[in-house]
């Protein structure tokens, strides 16, 4: 295919039926230099002198500036044309170069999904290259539903229209938490006939709640984990300690195809780092128990002596004191009181129905696997943290999957325990309550 370009016409300094040596650009336009011709492209070219006319494929040389002439139609019966002092030339495009002209070719498609910033400065790049015969020109727009978005009309999660460089568009979302949401972002390549397209689902989410965030890990987020390793990464941009993993088995499609962390062992999750002697735990989770003995999950205060904090699910009731002595599956908030507050499912299990544990966290080896929100308010993990048990090791396995663990130095709100709730149910939908 050959070159194109916008508003190149020069004059023609000499060469009459041969080769072409090119003068100045004419008034209104630039020369070919100017408008993007390099040495040794070819071009469709154009030439008019008075009644006689020229229309062919040239191939420019810079040197010298000059063009060497192959006419494909012309007023002299197809051959070229003897041009005087009046002859002018110009890029241009011929009906064959709109027949069979391919669209431009993504060599690097952008990607699916994007998330954006939520602090109303700091851009994310979406990128894309896209090849073809001619210069390639990239634009974009929008849609969400029936709403049609452009430059003028941005999405509400943009706070300013997107900026190019080259096929890289930079992307600024918005500060306000009312226009979180999606839209679908359109990348435009084109060749100035046929445009390649690719749509991306950008992203404005306020989640999670940032007041108080110590860290938070999220196994769907490559930046938390990139699919190998034993090291799970904080992503709350708070400096949070990274997690090791011991003995887990990373599920790229588990409950609902959305990635998680398979566990059957002893310890599968674990810190010596401090999160605070008044943390708040949320865990994305689904807990199976694996026979009717003795079983136990318990989020603890890693390796730190007597006084255990966390989360007591338990068949045996004589196995801890805090488990109230009645049949069925037990919970507790912490070692031999229950002063933290423990939410399951948005649901205050402190003040509930210790029965209720068996229907909320599906610990029952059913058919019931759906992931669960479990919350753990106040905790003392100023040694760290562990998914671990420690009395009795033989009877200390968790078995289940893991989504994402988040920490807070303070208090949450029911409100806030429900908002994180909805952000993964909306994920989920019918894997998780």
């Amino acid at each position: 295919m050959v070159k194109l370009v916008n508003r190149a016409k020069m004059k023609v300094a000499s060469g009459g039926a041969g080769v072409l040596t090119l003068g100045q650009a004419c008034d209104g336009y630039q020369s070919f230099a100017a408008a993007g011709v390099a040495d040794q492209n070819k071009l469709r070219y154009a030439i008019t002198d008075g009644n006689d006319w020229e229309i062919g494929v040239g191939t420019y040389t810079a040197s010298g500036t000059t063009l060497a002439r192959a006419p494909t139609e012309s007023s002299n019966s197809g051959s070229a044309i003897t041009c005087g002092s009046e002859a002018e030339i110009f890029v241009t495009m011929a009906a064959e170069d709109f027949s069979g002209n391919a669209a431009p070719v993504w060599t690097t498609t952008p990607p699916s999904s994007l998330d954006l910033a939520n602090d109303g400065s700091t851009a994310v790049t979406l990128a894309g290259v896209a090849i073809d015969e001619f210069p390639v020109r990239y634009s974009w727009d929008g849609y969400s539903g029936t709403s049609l978005y452009d430059a003028e009309t941005l999405p509400p999660q943009l706070a300013s229209a997107p900026t190019f460089s080259g096929g890289t568009a930079s992307l600024i979302g918005s500060s306000t938490a009312s226009n979180a949401g999606s839209f679908n972002f359109r990348m435009k390549a084109s060749d100035g006939v046929k445009t390649a397209t690719a749509i991306t689902a950008v992203n404005l989410s306020f989640f999670p709640p940032a007041s108080g965030l110590i860290a938070y890990y999220d196994v769907a987020n490559n930046q938390s984990y990139g699919g190998s390793g034993t090291t799970w990464s904080d992503v709350s941009g708070n400096g949070g300690p990274d997690l090791t993993l011991e003995s887990v088995t990373y599920n790229s499609s588990g409950i609902g195809a959305e990635p998680s962390f398979s566990i059957s062992t002893l310890r599968a999750v674990k810190t010596t780092s401090s999160l605070g002697s008044s943390t708040t735990l949320v865990a994305i989770m689904q807990v199976t128990m694996t026979d009717d003995t003795k079983r136990l999950i318990l989020f603890d205060n890693a390796d730190s002596g007597s006084d255990e904090s966390g989360i007591y699910v338990h068949k045996d009731e004589t196995y801890h004191p805090a488990l109230n002595a009645s049949a069925g599956y037990r919970l507790a908030a912490n070692d031999n009181t229950q002063a933290n507050t423990l939410f399951i499912d948005k649901v205050d299990m402190v003040n509930a129905t210790r029965g209720d544990v068996a229907n909320k966290l599906y610990v029952d080896s059913g058919a019931s696997a759906k992931m669960h929100s479990v919350v753990l308010q106040t905790a003392d993990l100023s040694n760290g943290f562990s998914t671990q048990s420690r009395r009795p090791s033989t009877y200390a396995v968790l078995t289940g999957q893991i989504r994402a663990l988040l920490f807070y130095s303070r208090t949450l709100s029911t409100t806030e325990v429900e908002f994180i709730h909805d952000h993964y149910s909306a994920i989920y939908g019918t894997d998780m309550p």
